[in-house]
């Protein structure tokens, strides 16, 4: 009895020590690194103590898990049935929750002094899945699992979730890399804990890169002392893009600077950067143009390890469009204005360089009579016969043979008595440049037109139309629209042709200036046939001509 009162008081004693010992406020030494450890909701944890020689002097000291919540430290349990407990060295979570994440504090107390202590701090992450990137460019690649270290366990890998047979150790070796072998490779292990199997596993990406080449940089656009014209005020976009090398993707940097000043973080610019195949793209944004930007140099720098290059871009402001298109206008308005005045006076400007005696040649055609003139005689009433009679014999002999020097035969005026004369008609008509008509009023009672009075109009209309030896000059003389009682020929000819309208009560009915009589002149040949004859001896006398009348 009194052996069993010796051994409860040693083991009270022995709690009372230990209980010392776990005073947490005692300072104990702690390492400068921490570790980190990713583990998979809903998984078991498999949780050795950070430090091997803590693991392997576990039978000989003591080691106790903390917890850090907002922090208030709390002990984790030693009871098995618990679902976050240690056995010794080994703090066991099963299973895995997100609660669970936090920082961990494991203290090792030795044998030799319990009074000294080693503390290590381990950051938890449970999330729902963890793939750590890889990136290789050796032919043979090591991966190593992640999770179940110094843990006896059945383990198995895994690529793209299909399994790798024959492959059962922590280190998986792959030869002769290529870019098939890239994938998500997952190490499963299972393990057993108080008579329960538990898994655990971890995800490793593993990403083949392409053999990488660096080059000087090039920069690509824009190219250097170039000029962007821009409106002041506006919002204007630069861009800049410079190519360095095959695969590189680090220490590759292209900046943007005002007159050396860089542009980074500056009010009112901003710049956006990204890479593609080796190539970097930046692009910087004036938010409002100032007169400073106009007088200043941007520069884009691309800089790497190996050198660096620079283009320079100065902005200029875009002149205004205004006076362009007022002068454009004005062009326009001066071209339409000449073209206008062309049109309407091209027949005083013809007549006025015949005037010059700019043409002076003399057509030796053989002809004697500048025009042949022909009109209605029969079926005419008194009024319209007296009018016609006047045109005929007064007004147009007055002004194109008096005032400009034509020759005109006048059908009833210069035939002799006793000649043939369908002859004479045809005689004189060859002998004539142009074919006056003039057309009456009377011809409108539509009544037919009889041989020989009529011949002279079938003969004019065949050395037009049909010989095309003659040009016609129509001269209508009151309002005549109906043109239906003349022959088709003629009516043909008025399509084409509409005919100069005489007023004989304008106050310039026989004056050579009116606009009527000018288009009369411009339609007779240039030269009058009576003043310049076929001979050379009436050189002098043509030129005289048309230094006084023309």
């Amino acid at each position: 009895m009194a052996q069993l009162w010796m051994i409860m008081i040693c083991f009270l004693a022995e709690r009372v020590k230990t209980s010392t010992c776990m005073d947490f406020t005692e300072q104990c030494d702690r390492p400068d690194n921490k570790e980190e450890v990713k583990a998979i909701q809903g998984e078991a944890l498999y949780w050795p103590c950070p430090n091997l020689e803590c693991s392997k002097e576990a039978d000989h000291s003591q080691i106790y898990w903390y917890k850090n919540i907002s922090g208030r430290i709390q002990e984790i349990t030693t009871e098995k049935s618990a679902r976050v407990h240690h056995h010794g060295p080994v703090l066991y979570i099963l299973p895995l929750t997100s609660d669970d994440t936090g920082l961990y504090i494991t203290r090792w107390w030795t044998a030799l002094n319990n009074t000294d202590c080693v503390e290590f701090e381990t950051s938890l992450v449970v999330g729902e899945k963890f793939h750590t990137k890889k990136s290789e460019i050796t032919d043979t690649v090591l991966i190593i699992c992640p999770v179940c270290e110094e843990q006896l366990k059945n383990l198995s890998w895994y690529k793209d979730f299909h399994l790798i047979p024959n492959e059962s150790k922590e280190r998986l070796y792959l030869r002769n890399t290529s870019k098939k072998d890239e994938g998500m490779y997952t190490c499963l292990c299972t393990w057993e804990h108080d008579g329960r199997q538990y898994n655990t596993s971890g995800s490793i990406h593993l990403q083949i890169k392409e053999p990488t080449t660096s080059f000087t940089p090039t920069i690509v656009h824009p190219r250097n002392n170039s000029v962007e014209f821009i409106d002041l005020g506006s919002e204007v976009v630069l861009n800049c893009s410079a190519f360095f090398g095959i695969n590189i993707k680090k220490q590759c940097f292209v900046i943007w600077l005002r007159n050396n000043t860089r542009l980074e973080g500056v009010d009112g610019y901003t710049i956006h950067n990204w890479d593609q195949e080796g190539t970097f793209h930046s692009i910087l944004t004036i938010n409002k143009v100032s007169e400073v930007d106009l007088h200043s140099e941007f520069q884009c720098k691309a800089i790497n390890l190996m050198s660096l290059s620079h283009v320079i871009i100065t902005l200029k402001s875009r002149e205004s469009v205004l006076p362009l298109v007022v002068m454009f206008l004005c062009t326009f308005l001066i071209f339409l204005l000449a073209a206008g005045t062309t049109k309407w006076f091209a027949v005083d400007l013809a007549l006025f360089f015949r005037g010059l005696c700019i043409i002076r040649t003399n057509n030796d055609d053989g002809k004697v009579y500048d025009a042949y003139v022909i009109y209605q005689k029969d079926n005419e009433d008194g009024k319209t016969e007296n009018s016609v009679s006047h045109f005929i014999n007064i007004v147009l002999p007055a002004v194109l043979e008096n005032s400009c020097g034509f020759k005109l035969y006048i059908h009833g005026r210069d035939d002799l008595p006793g000649e043939d004369s369908m002859e004479l008609i045809e005689t004189r008509m060859k002998l004539s440049r142009r074919l006056i008509v003039v057309l009456t009023t009377g011809m409108s009672h539509g009544q037919e037109v009889t041989i020989p009075q009529g011949y002279d109009w079938q003969m004019g209309l065949y050395q037009v139309l049909v010989q095309q030896e003659m040009s016609m000059i129509l001269i209508q003389l009151g309002d005549t629209k109906d043109y239906s009682h003349l022959p088709l020929a003629m009516q043909h000819l008025l399509q084409k042709t509409p005919p100069l309208k005489w007023n004989e009560k304008s106050h310039q009915a026989t004056s050579p200036s009116s606009r009527f009589w000018k288009r009369v002149r411009y339609m007779m040949p240039i030269v009058p046939a009576q003043v310049c004859p076929n001979s050379s001896s009436a050189k002098y006398h043509c030129q005289e001509f048309c230094d006084t009348h023309c």
